[in-house]
């Protein structure tokens, strides 16, 4: 893809909302087979975030051309990730999964806070806990 598009579409979106630079709570997520993994502490950060950009790129990527500007307009806001070491048709999937593990995480997104604070991976209390056990009803199965 080429970076020209891409960077005057950033850009138009920052500006439409206004979005100064100094605005701390916003980045712009670039979606590439990186070697920064999107985890459960990215997603607890991007939280807290009130504007994300997600860039998705198709089949063999986007011009380095972009990167290159994007990290030096926005250096404290431009992150490149990926969901894993795999490779997908583009990153609108890996965007909707982030977008989805963040999404949740807001405050009244999920009505009782306890199920996404106590649950597998949480920050606050075990990164490399597993999923526990779940149970239905009846409690006697055959």
């Amino acid at each position: 893809m080429k970076a020209q598009p891409l960077i005057d579409a950033v850009e138009s979106v920052i500006k439409t909302n206004k979005l100064s630079k100094r605005c701390k709570r916003r980045r712009i997520v670039f979606l590439s087979p990186s070697k920064d993994i999107f985890c459960q502490k990215d997603a607890h950060t991007f939280a807290k975030m009130k504007h994300i950009i997600f860039v998705c790129a198709r089949y063999e990527g986007i011009d380095f051309r972009f990167e290159q500007y994007m990290t030096e307009r926005y250096p404290n806001h431009f992150a490149k990730v990926s969901l894993g070491k795999f490779i997908t048709l583009g990153g609108e999937i890996p965007a909707m999964t982030m977008t989805e593990s963040i999404v949740r995480l807001i405050p009244n997104v999920i009505k009782e806070e306890d199920s996404w604070k106590n649950e597998s991976y949480s920050v606050e209390t075990n990164m490399n806990n597993l999923e526990y056990p779940q149970y239905t009803r009846p409690e006697t199965v055959q």
